[in-house]
Formats: C-alpha cells, structure tokens, sequence
C-alpha cells in the first residue's frame, strides 16, 4: 500500500505555464483525503516551493536544492548536506571562464557576481524557454518573488566564502544550451560534487551526497516506510537517484530519455496532467 507520494515540481507537477492544473490539484486533494502524505522534491529553494503550496492551499514536506535539505510543513530543516566551502572556487571557476551565469543559494540568501546582469539574463532566459512575459519578473508580477530578483553581490570571493551561511547550491544557465555540456564536462574533474541538469539549459551543482534519492532513502527511514510504499514522480536528471533507488518511480512522457527508460511506467506529457494519471494509477494498481 502506497502511503508517501513524492513529485518533482518544474517539468512534472508544474507545466510550462508554472501553475498546477485543476485535474493535478484534484489528485493532490484526493491523496488527503484517502492519508497518503504528499511532499515536493525540487531543485528549488524553500520559498521557490512555498509559492506553489501556498496556491495548492495545502501544507507538505520537501526535498530541496536538489537534496541539499528536508523540511517541514512549516519549513523547519530536518536534515540538510551542504557543499564544502573548500571546493566552491573550483566549481565557479569553470562558469566564470566560460562566462555562463550563475546563482549561488545559501541557507542566508541569494548572490550572483553581478546581481543585475545575471538578473536579466535570467529573466531572458525564462521568457524564452517558458515563453513567460517579462513584465511577471517585475513588482506585483506573478513571479516576483523570483530567486533572480533577490540577488546580492559576492564581491571578495575571500570574504564571501568566510560568511556564517551554508552553501545549498550553485545554479549556472545559458541562453545557449549548448554551453551547458562543456562546463559540465570539466565539473567532473572537481571533487565531492554533485552536478545535475533539470533543463537542458542550465547545471546544479550540490555537495556529492546531497540528491533527491539519497535524502529520501534516509526520509523513509525516518518514516519507517519500507520503498515499495513510495512513489516517486519526476523528469530530469536531477530526479536520477530517485529512480535508481525507489521501485514506483513515473515519468511523464516529457521526461529526459534516461528517466523514461528507469521508469517503472510513463505517463501522460507534464502538459497532460501526467501527475493526475500517476495519481489514479496508484488508486487503481497500487492499493
């Protein structure tokens, strides 16, 4: 019996539109209503999910920066495997010179070596993959609260990395996907990483053992649910170890060629309500 439900958001739950769909809200309504607990995995920050519960009108567990943490309902860390400070120069490294933009999430805030232009690009980016106006990015948009537009100065790279915060992530874009697979290339070469692409567009990178699978092995253990009583939904590599490690493991017929292929069963398109199909899967096949 299936008693933990855990989806990925962007390309997954979440279709380009970046609003969860009426027959995807209904199946998060139905899981409540049979207790079967639902929770997010994202390579998003606790605020990036937030916006998506606070619309859902529900509150739910999350995998966060990819697996960099695990919170709450009320967004408490529970357990958390940041990215050693010693390395963070290495991985930067390869972006700066590549001029491919880049984000650094911290458990203290958003920075950026130039928060403006990164700012823009990021925006650019959005409304060409997404095809989302410019205008949501502004003040009263819908995508306001946005990570790019909180964006402050690294400055000193010294002095940066001396800072009291914990480093979730570093996330480089492009608006040439094909710069992405270079920088990807030599991230290999650079110890006790964990690199990951949720677009075809831009790279993750978190410390080596913070992954979505990883985290949810030991979420289970502290559930005292045994594998074969979680699903797990997802599209990206990022989703990887999930599927490595979780039998019940959906992928929408959009998902990465090498996710569909670890699926235990593909579903419809994340434009199809595809998480709504896993949903009535699950009542039909898997209780």
């Amino acid at each position: 019996m299936i008693k933990l439900v855990v989806s990925d958001m962007d390309g997954t739950l979440l279709g380009k539109s970046k609003g969860v769909s009426i027959p995807n809200r209904n199946a998060i309504q139905r899981l409540s209503e049979h207790n079967i607990e639902f929770a997010i995995a994202s390579g998003r920050d606790y605020n990036g999910v937030y916006q998506i519960i606070h619309e859902l009108g529900i509150e739910c567990e999350a995998i966060l920066g990819n697996g960099a943490q695990y919170v709450d309902v009320k967004g408490n860390i529970l357990m958390e495997c940041y990215m050693q400070k010693t390395i963070y120069k290495d991985v930067v490294k390869i972006f700066d010179d590549a001029s491919i933009p880049y984000m650094v999430f911290t458990t203290k805030g958003f920075y950026a070596t130039e928060p403006q232009r990164v700012r823009d690009l990021f925006v650019q980016r959005c409304v060409n993959f997404f095809h989302q106006p410019y205008g949501e990015y502004d003040k009263g948009g819908k995508f306001e609260n946005s990570t790019c537009n909180f964006l402050q100065a690294i400055g000193n790279v010294d002095d940066f990395l001396k800072q009291d915060f914990e480093i979730i992530k570093v996330e480089a874009f492009s608006l040439d996907a094909s710069e992405i697979a270079p920088a990807k290339e030599k991230l290999q070469f650079v110890p006790m990483i964990s690199y990951l692409s949720s677009f075809s567009d831009n790279v993750e990178v978190t410390d080596q053992n913070a992954q979505k699978g990883l985290i949810l092995e030991k979420v289970a253990k502290l559930k005292n649910l045994s594998k074969d009583e979680i699903v797990v939904i997802g599209d990206g590599m990022n989703d990887l170890t999930m599927f490595q490690h979780f039998p019940y493991a959906f992928a929408p017929a959009n998902a990465d060629l090498e996710i569909q292929n670890l699926a235990y069963q593909i579903v419809a398109d994340c434009e199809d309500d595809g998480f709504a199909e896993v949903i009535d899967i699950i009542f039909k096949d898997l209780m």
